[in-house]
């Protein structure tokens, strides 16, 4: 069976300087408590990582980020690293008005869709935002004006109400599919007069989708490494199953399955951006060791 490792894959910048940050926090503070404020990266690996280098991680997923900082005690003993996917504004000050010293870890990708945003409102633009429920970076998004326009799909742009007289701003989450963007793009193209699209789809995912969508036509199997709550990795998993390409995301090799490679000739294998080198490295030893080594 043949196999090959599809490039780029794994770690993006955004990733490496967030990871970079925290250890170096680490390391200049060995004897503070450290919490990380939602997921570093969405990776568990990355997670217990974290934890072994005695960074606790709190979780985001059931309360927003305001109201995690709202419960915590202020210490001078105490430092708050805020994840790379981006805070809700008030969650930061609050952070500040608390007295807790602090670091944001945001990607500078994310801060740059939160800039753009910015600056339209104040030029009188609508915004419409295109991104997952209950991501992270999509709260942050929506945080910046409660009257920004939130859609996750094209079933979702059909369903908005647009004033005629206004004009519109659409820009989208860094991490989305490609085929989603240019679908709802192409859509709102012809149903907004006045309108203006900002791709921020980042150049780190946007190479990855890309590199998945023109694989070799040969390849009948796409492993995908990467974490369920990764947005990023399950898009090369979608974009792959649109190509009709049998594909799985794992998240460690506990995940793979003998059935999988039964009659394939031709693996690929991938992984997100938030997902480690060392943890792709090791799935490909064991695809190869097992299933065979003709290497790509």
């Amino acid at each position: 069976m043949k196999i090959t490792k599809i490039t780029p894959r794994g770690f993006c910048k955004g990733v490496i300087d967030a990871w970079a940050m925290s250890k170096k926090i680490r390391q200049e503070n060995p004897n503070k408590d450290i919490y990380m404020i939602g997921w570093l990266v969405h990776n568990k690996e990355m997670i217990k990582d974290l934890e072994s280098i005695g960074i606790k991680t709190i979780d985001d997923s059931y309360k927003s980020r305001y109201e995690i900082i709202k419960k915590l005690k202020p210490s001078n003993n105490t430092i708050l690293i805020f994840s790379a996917h981006g805070s809700e504004q008030k969650a930061l000050d609050l952070a500040s008005q608390k007295g807790f010293e602090y670091y944001d870890a945001t990607c500078i990708y994310v801060d740059k869709t939160k800039e753009i945003i910015k600056q339209k409102i104040n030029e009188g633009y609508e915004i419409i935002f295109i991104g997952k429920n209950n991501h992270p970076e999509t709260k942050a998004m929506l945080s910046i004006d409660d009257r920004i326009i939130f859609i996750e799909n094209i079933e979702d742009a059909k369903k908005i109400k647009i004033n005629q007289s206004k004009k519109y701003l659409v820009t989208n989450q860094t991490t989305i599919s490609i085929y989603d963007f240019y679908e709802i793009h192409k859509y709102l193209k012809h149903k907004i007069n006045l309108v203006k699209f900002e791709n921020e789809i980042c150049n780190a995912t946007f190479d990855r989708q890309k590199a998945i969508d023109t694989m070799d036509k040969s390849i009948d199997l796409l492993i995908v490494v990467g974490d369920k709550k990764s947005n990023n990795s399950n898009k090369l998993v979608e974009i792959a199953l649109k190509n009709n390409v049998e594909s799985y995301l794992i998240e460690n090799e506990n995940c793979l399955n003998d059935s999988w490679f039964l009659n394939k000739k031709h693996v690929a294998i991938s992984s997100g951006t938030s997902t480690p080198t060392w943890l792709t490295n090791k799935i490909i030893k064991i695809i190869e060791d097992k299933w065979g080594n003709d290497e790509k």
